[in-house]
């Protein structure tokens, strides 16, 4: 998957991740599952640890799966519980097998057609950048809060939810300053 063209690589991610979801068939979504679990360890070289999809997103899916029980059909559920895992794992081997820069390029790619309608395809693709980029600081500020409250004795709870939101503004006052700084602000 190292060597593979990141044309090929989303095509994979909407063949056997996207595409389940519209068929809205039990044996073609667990099929799209076990390949994505193939895929993500044989082709990129990931150990089965890393595909736990974390105790959120499972306990997510299985609220999903109940829900479409009772109040639809389990086969909806299961649907999408198995193309809602094989699609992160595939998002997973398109980040960790393609370097960041590519992705970026190929982002910018698939938004030049919107150029008739007054986007910027490579503005686009420096927003996802700095989105992406931002993302495991705003976990690594959670986590902080978070380890900051048990040092005093206190449980996490959503009153500490603010000084994260500081943290996330502090960050993005940053980050434009940045960007307006080497021009790229408007």
């Amino acid at each position: 998957m190292h060597r593979c063209p990141l044309w090929v690589k989303y095509l994979l991610l909407v063949a056997v991740g996207v595409v389940p979801f519209f068929a809205k068939n039990v044996p073609l979504s667990l099929a799209a599952f076990a390949v994505a679990a193939v895929l993500v360890v044989a082709g990129s070289g990931m150990g089965i640890s890393q595909l736990n999809p974390g105790v959120g997103l499972l306990v997510m899916n299985a609220v999903i799966v109940a829900y479409d029980w009772i109040f639809r059909t389990w086969q909806e559920g299961v649907v999408f519980a198995c193309g809602m895992i094989a699609t992160l794992w595939l998002a997973r081997i398109i980040t960790s097998t393609t370097p960041s820069g590519l992705i970026m390029d190929g982002i910018a790619a698939c938004a030049r057609p919107f150029r008739i309608i007054g986007a910027n395809p490579e503005k686009f693709a420096l927003a996802v950048s700095v989105m992406w980029s931002s993302i495991p600081y705003l976990l690594v500020s959670v986590r902080n809060v978070r380890d900051a409250a048990r040092a005093r004795g206190l449980r996490f709870s959503w009153r500490f939810v603010a000084p994260v939101l500081v943290t996330a503004v502090g960050h993005a006052l940053q980050v434009g300053e940045a960007l307006q700084a080497r021009g790229l602000g408007d």
